[in-house]
Formats: structure tokens, C-alpha cells, sequence
């Protein structure tokens, strides 16, 4: 299909007082830092202030996040004057999607668990949590949802205002590089591994977008893979220790950073690289097939 084609690019079309791209962007990151800032003073607060390592020290995200929903979501509604539905969240079938993409998220991230784990640079018993096993078992619910408002709320402003904002004034693969090296550049630390599988993942959202129409699929998809990969197998995620986690994996001693993904977690490993290249190659082909009829009209 073409890519402005798509119906997330329709939903931007909505917007009566549209949004300059480039200022779009900007805001995108002013939302998601005053977001941060904001949301995390008055989360400190609430929560009791706190430390890292603590396991309500997570929940502090829900402030963060939260926050940063209400500044896209006041923006969109007063400003541009369109709809809440029109960052991404039409289509049929929109929890079986996102229940499809939750899944698929897993899964991938067991996979990048797994390889490393065969070849000797990852193993159990290898990460410590404030709470783990059987003790960490009745957080587990509340930190899904936890992680499915996070990746929900950060798909909406990355790929459901951002990428659509930027596709209907500028070409898509501008729009799908750019926002994806602003994601990239967000999360700090992750070294050059690690920053060029951020920047993969980014693209791979924009393409599974673009081809969905909708951002069900890779909400859910966001969230299996952070909460696999946090708080069931105990991996940093983006470089963030969970203090809770259900299982304890780690780098074992003399591990190669580059299979394990060290201190930052599976997203700086070569694993995480080939997983994510993968993932885009298959939403390509799903898009070319999604175009046939198109084409096929066309000759």
C-alpha cells in the first residue's frame, strides 16, 4: 500500500486547526519530558517518595505517563480540535489486536531471552529484585496494566501524533526516520548497539502503524515486549532494573555484552538487532501484499 494511504494518516487529516510537523515533534518531546518532570514530582509525593529499588519506585511511571497523556490529549482536543480516537485507536476489532500484539510481544522477547540463554551468556538466578519468585506472583496484574498505559501512551505520542502529523506534511520514510531517531535519542544510555535497536524498534512501530491502520496491534505489542522482558524474566528494560520480577535471568560471569545486552538489557544485544530486523522485514512484506490488489489494478 501506499503509505500516506493509510488510515492513521486519514485520522490526522481530522485535525481543524492541524499542527505544523516539526512543531509536532517538538511538542511530542516537550509532552513525554513535562511528563516526566511533572508527573514524577506529584508521583514522589503520592507515592511517599519512593527509592530506586523499591517496588512502588515503578508505579512512579503511571504518574509520569499519565501525565504526559493529559498534556497530547489537551493539546489534540483544544488546539487542533479532532477527536481522541483519531491518535490511532479506531478499527475493528481493536482488543483482539492488541491482545494479538501482547502475544507476539511475549513471544519475541522469550525468543531473545532464550538465544542467549543457550549459548551460556544469560542464566538465572543472575539479577536481584526487591521482589522475585512466589513474593513478586500478586504484583504481577497491576504491572501488566501498568506496562500496557506506558506502551500505550508512548505509541500515541510517537506513532499516533507524531508519525501521522509528519506523513501528511513530508514524505513517510522521512516521517518513519525521524521520529524513530527521536525515539532513539530519548533513551539515554543505551549505548551504540543499543540506540540503533531503539531506532529499529521505532521504524518497526511506524511500519506495523502504517500497515494496521491503527495503533491496537503495537500497544500490545509494546507492552508483552517490556513486561516480558522486566518483570517476568527480570532484563533492564532500556537500561532500568524492575524491582519486581517473577524470574531472576542476568549475564552470567564473562558473558559477551553483545548476546546478553549487559546492564541496558536484551534491547543493546545483537539478539534484540536481528529480532527487530526481522519484525520490520515481515511488516514490509505484509505491507507489499497489503498494495497487490493496488498494483495489480494499476498494470
Amino acid at each position: 500500500m501506499e503509505l500516506n494511504d493509510s488510515p492513521i494518516v486519514a485520522m490526522a487529516n481530522e485535525a481543524q486547526r492541524p499542527t505544523r510537523w516539526w512543531l509536532a515533534w517538538i511538542l511530542g518531546v516537550v509532552f513525554v519530558v513535562a511528563g516526566f518532570t511533572i508527573g514524577g514530582a506529584v508521583g514522589g509525593v503520592v507515592l511517599g517518595d519512593p527509592q530506586s529499588g523499591e517496588p512502588r519506585a515503578q508505579y512512579l511511571e503511571a504518574f509520569m505517563f499519565g501525565t504526559t497523556a493529559v498534556l497530547l490529549i489537551l493539546w489534540v482536543r483544544i488546539k487542533e480540535r479532532r477527536g481522541l480516537s483519531s491518535l490511532g485507536f479506531r478499527g475493528r476489532n481493536g482488543l483482539a489486536r492488541f491482545g494479538l500484539g501482547l502475544l507476539l510481544g511475549a513471544g519475541l522477547m522469550t525468543l531473545g531471552i532464550l538465544i542467549p540463554t543457550l549459548t551460556g551468556d544469560l542464566a538465572t538466578g543472575r539479577s536481584q529484585h526487591a521482589l522475585q519468585g512466589s513474593a513478586a506472583a500478586l504484583s504481577l496484574i497491576p504491572l501488566l496494566l501498568l506496562f500496557i498505559t506506558q506502551s500505550s501512551i508512548e505509541e500515541a505520542v510517537f506513532r499516533g501524533y507524531m508519525l501521522p502529523m509528519g506523513m501528511r506534511q513530508i514524505p513517510a520514510v522521512a516521517a518513519v526516520i525521524g521520529t524513530s531517531i527521536i525515539f532513539a535519542a530519548i533513551h539515554p544510555g543505551a549505548g551504540l548497539v543499543g540506540s540503533v535497536n531503539i531506532f529499529l524498534y521505532g521504524a518497526f512501530a511506524c511500519l506495523v502503524a502504517i500497515q494496521q491502520g491503527s495503533l491496537w496491534l503495537i500497544c500490545g505489542f509494546h507492552a508483552g515486549w517490556n513486561y516480558f522482558q522486566g518483570n517476568i524474566y527480570g532484563v533492564p528494560v532500556s537500561g532500568n532494573p524492575e524491582p519486581t520480577s517473577l524470574l531472576t535471568f542476568g549475564p552470567t560471569e564473562g558473558s559477551n555484552a553483545l548476546l546478553s545486552g549487559g546492564s541496558f538489557g536484551i534491547e543493546a544485544s545483537l539478539v534484540g538487532t536481528v529480532l527487530l530486523v526481522v519484525g520490520i522485514l515481515i511488516t514490509l512484506v505484509a505491507l507489499r501484499r497489503k498494495d497487490a490488489p493496488r498494483r495489480a489494478a494499476s498494470t
